[in-house]
């Protein structure tokens, strides 16, 4: 923190308090099945404030939000939740030393099978607070154009508000040396991680700690300008005890990388791995008003990797903001946090709208084979914005059952044994006026539980109005739909709710 405070003077501060203020009336603030509905008016008192560092050596965006829900009827329920998103690169030495930081503060949905609340204000009992944070210090150097390396050590903490998620941290170094722009036509790489993840001893159940190590190497053959060949090969060892295959082995892929134009990108391979074959795609067309996506990945991850990921691809925003910025992908977290919040206050747009995604990260203390299946098409013109989503997601236990008991509870533990999503979502934004906009947010997910022979369908429509009323001075007004058709009995509900919102900037 000395090194970091030593490189702020030059940089440029800004701090933004804000009061956001709403009210909602919903006709089942419990999203209890039909019979049991009860209607309630909750008042919401949200101060914030936004803090931005911008310099030659350091770049910073933090937001912070402190949300207070009040109930008319269910006084016993109110509350006040934290959300904070922020993250820092400083530059320590020149051309050197570097660090990465990253801290949020969310409230997520417990479990897949209790209601799935579009926000807070729902009294659900399937919500929890979840909090990270990350610190990567790192070092990189160049051999002038012959190769590149890079050191890098993460220390990262996941918790949660409650017993729902063992608490945990990590420890990880990673190392790679890669090819400059010497290497035309043949490029290589070598890289290796090793990493610890350490669990809160509940009732002993996880090992003292999950250790990963991975050693790799990568060729790639220009043939044209531009289509490349690619093949990457190495070993990897986890000491997780796998009701699957053994999780080491050596594994290797086999692809390529076609650029026809500025426009256009595929990436594709094939390969094995310790759990069978594997296969990846990314592929994006972008015309003067279009942007096209496609993607395909497979991998072991776990639900506390996934709530360290800084940028979610299924999330409305980051497929729109893909579309206008075409290096949006590999952009820092600090850039990407400050675009989505500067469109999001310069349109008028619902806030809400940054965090509106496709399928749901449930809380598991378990490993699981993720294979995620993404399409997207974002349209823009003068003033219509237009985002069409898909996806397919299924997600396969590794570990054992009983690392979730503290968390489902012995009957419903075959929850997190395999899980199917399927759904999309549909954003249209049109720019009334200079000051004015309307939107229309659909959302549809199917999610199967084998294990359990049971199937929802939740389904959501939003409808708002946004005004600007003064430069600093932002109203929105939202109707809203949210409903559950479910095989399982009682699993059934459905929502009608009315929010009128105030946002001020100070």
């Amino acid at each position: 923190m000395l090194l970091v405070y030593s490189h702020t003077g030059a940089a440029e501060w800004k701090a933004t308090p804000s009061l956001n203020l709403k009210e909602t009336y919903t006709d089942n603030v419990r999203l209890a099945p039909p019979g049991h509905e009860k209607s309630e008016f909750i008042t919401q008192i949200n101060p914030g404030i936004s803090l931005t560092g911008t310099g030659p050596h350091l770049k910073l965006n933090a937001s912070y939000g402190m949300q207070n829900l009040v109930y008319a009827e269910e006084s016993s329920q109110n509350t006040m939740n934290h959300m904070l998103n922020a993250n820092a690169n400083a530059e320590l030495v020149d051309n050197l030393f570097f660090l990465d930081g990253r801290a949020a503060i969310s409230q997520q949905n417990i479990s897949l099978l209790g209601p799935q609340a579009a926000d807070s204000a729902n009294i659900t009992g399937n919500r929890t607070e979840v909090q990270t944070y990350s610190v990567s210090p790192y070092l990189r150097h160049k051999f002038s154009n012959y190769a590149s390396t890079e050191i890098r050590y993460t220390h990262d903490e996941v918790s949660t508000g409650g017993s729902e998620l063992l608490n945990s941290q990590a420890d990880r170094i990673q190392l790679g040396l890669n090819s400059g722009s010497a290497f035309k036509t043949l490029g290589w790489g070598l890289n290796y991680s090793k990493g610890k993840t350490s669990y809160a001893n509940t009732a002993n159940l996880f090992p003292p700690a999950l250790d990963t190590e991975v050693l790799s190497g990568n060729l790639s053959y220009l043939v044209t300008s531009k289509f490349r060949l690619t093949a990457t090969g190495g070993y990897e060892k986890n000491n997780y005890i796998s009701i699957g295959p053994k999780p080491d082995g050596s594994f290797w892929s086999a692809g390529f990388s076609w650029a026809p134009s500025a426009m256009t990108s595929i990436d594709g391979s094939a390969g094995r791995r310790f759990f069978g074959d594997t296969y990846s795609l990314a592929a994006s067309h972008r015309t003067r008003l279009t942007a096209w996506s496609l993607g395909y990945s497979e991998d072991i991850t776990s639900t506390r990797s996934q709530f360290l990921i800084p940028i979610d691809p299924t999330r409305v925003m980051d497929l729109y903001l893909a579309a206008l910025y075409p290096n949006w992908a590999a952009a820092d977290p600090v850039l990407r946090q400050k675009l989505t919040e500067d469109y999001i206050n310069t349109f008028g747009l619902p806030p809400e709208l940054a965090a509106l995604a496709g399928p749901v990260n449930y809380l598991t203390n378990r490993l699981f084979l993720q294979k995620r299946l993404q399409a997207s098409v974002a349209v823009t013109g003068a003033k219509n914005t237009l985002v069409l989503s898909l996806f397919h997601v299924t997600r396969d236990a590794q570990t054992s059952q009983a690392q979730d008991s503290l968390l489902f509870g012995s009957s419903t533990l075959a929850l997190t044994d395999n899980t199917k999503q399927v759904g999309g979502n549909a954003f249209w934004s049109w720019r009334m006026g200079p000051r004015t906009s309307a939107n229309i947010n659909a959302g549809f997910t199917r999610n199967s539980f084998p294990s359990l022979g049971r199937t929802d369908k939740d389904k959501t429509i939003r409808l708002s109005l946004t005004r600007q009323f003064q430069p600093k001075l932002d109203g929105s007004l939202e109707l809203r739909r949210l409903q559950r058709d479910s095989s399982q009995d009682g699993g059934d509900y459905s929502e009608n709710a009315l929010t009128a919102s105030l946002f001020m900037r100070f």
